[in-house]
């Protein structure tokens, strides 16, 4: 029984690393890799936090200085001036002189019967002609017709006005209600705006939402911006309620990348969205059903933060010097522990795991070889 024992013994220290999950902090600085140029990158950068407040204050101002902007300057609303394009068509009025306006009316609407502005940017107008009227304002195009119809009428009274706006658009795509295009007119077009125009975002039920809110993208003559709409509608932050123009893409994405996984010795593992841009570690083990305090080592509660590889190579070094993941860890013991991990925000794609308690991963492990120690026993007395 003593060599029966002596066989069993190594693969019980086996087992006992790997049953019952368990953070090994004295392997976090080496690099799980036998290249020597990565593991001297990777050394000190696994680093392990503790979850305290000092922590949470210095991570919200961290946040805050990151904070994305879209980097685009919003003109003044004031200044705002529509100017005509091609395939816009204008209604030209000139009060006295009905032979000059053609009417809408019932079966014909003013887009019907405005006047088109063609490609080379021109209409024309009865009596004086062709007139280049594209990237002029109304205002500028009714002095135009005013001037050159005063050689024929004693001082006219020239109205212009767009019919129908089709010259300039504007493309909203992603999780919203009605995505496709708007079109810019005399209204200044924002940010939200568009959104509003294009029905909202859509909803799973009541109130949870399929967009991502804080990562709203907008595709500006090949430049991409990152909007954080979720920023302006919760704390009134308009500084990136940017003002939309031909051309522009307003991307709203989904927000089902956005997930926490919770894993470990908690009662219902489970990958959780992210929903109006905030999750915190308490709201995380509670929507799994909480730790399972029979199993549960209270005392570690970790957060694994992977880093971004921030570059584009395929050299083995560089990619390590630009992943720096990192893990906090929350001693759930202590009693103000709830308090920390109700202010502890969650990011896209963190891991919360629960290590199990020492004396339940080794009853694991029992458990496990119990069948082979009875079938050992067996052997050994029908041997004798």
């Amino acid at each position: 029984m003593k060599q029966a024992w002596k066989t069993l013994l190594p693969v019980l220290l086996a087992l006992s690393g790997c049953t019952g999950m368990a953070l090994d902090e004295d392997r976090l600085h080496l690099a799980d890799t036998t290249d020597p140029g990565i593991e001297a990158e990777y050394e000190n950068r696994l680093t392990i936090v503790p979850l305290n407040a000092s922590t949470i204050l210095q991570l919200a101002r961290r946040e805050l200085e990151a904070r994305p902007k879209a980097g685009l300057p919003v003109p003044d609303d004031q200044g705002y001036v529509y100017r005509v394009g091609p395939q816009d068509v204008l209604q030209v009025t000139v009060w006295d002189h009905p032979e000059l306006t053609t009417p809408a009316g019932q079966f014909r609407t003013a887009a019907e019967t405005g006047n088109l502005v063609r490609q080379d940017g021109t209409i024309f107008y009865p009596y004086i002609g062709v007139v280049h009227v594209a990237g002029k304002t109304l205002e500028e195009i009714r002095q135009i017709l005013a001037e050159k119809l005063s050689r024929y009428i004693e001082k006219p009274q020239v109205d212009v006005r767009v019919a129908a706006y089709r010259s300039q658009k504007v493309y909203v795509t992603g999780e919203v209600v009605k995505p496709g295009v708007l079109p810019v007119t005399d209204a200044p077009l924002h940010v939200l705006d568009a959104i509003q125009a294009a029905g909202g975002v859509r909803l799973t039920g009541q109130t949870a939402t399929e967009a991502d809110l804080e990562h709203v993208r907008l595709t500006r003559d090949g430049r991409v911006y990152t909007i954080n709409v979720l920023a302006m509608l919760l704390g009134g932050d308009l500084s990136s309620n940017v003002l939309l123009r031909d051309g522009d893409v307003l991307h709203v994405p989904d927000n089902f990348t956005n997930k926490v996984f919770v894993m470990g010795e908690v009662k219902t593992p489970a990958a959780l969205l992210i929903h109006n841009g905030r999750l915190t570690l308490a709201e995380a083990l509670s929507e799994a059903g909480g730790v399972n305090m029979e199993t549960a080592d209270a005392g570690q509660v970790y957060v694994i933060r992977g880093g971004e590889l921030a570059v584009n190579t395929d050299d083995k070094v560089e990619i390590a010097k630009a992943f720096k993941p990192m893990i906090y860890h929350l001693d759930a013991s202590s009693p103000d522990a709830l308090i920390l991990a109700d202010q502890f925000r969650l990011k896209p794609h963190d891991v919360v795991f629960v290590s199990a308690a020492p004396i339940v991963r080794w009853g694991r492990v029992l458990n496990q070889l119990q069948g082979t120690i009875q079938s050992i026993a067996v052997i050994r007395a029908l041997t004798k």
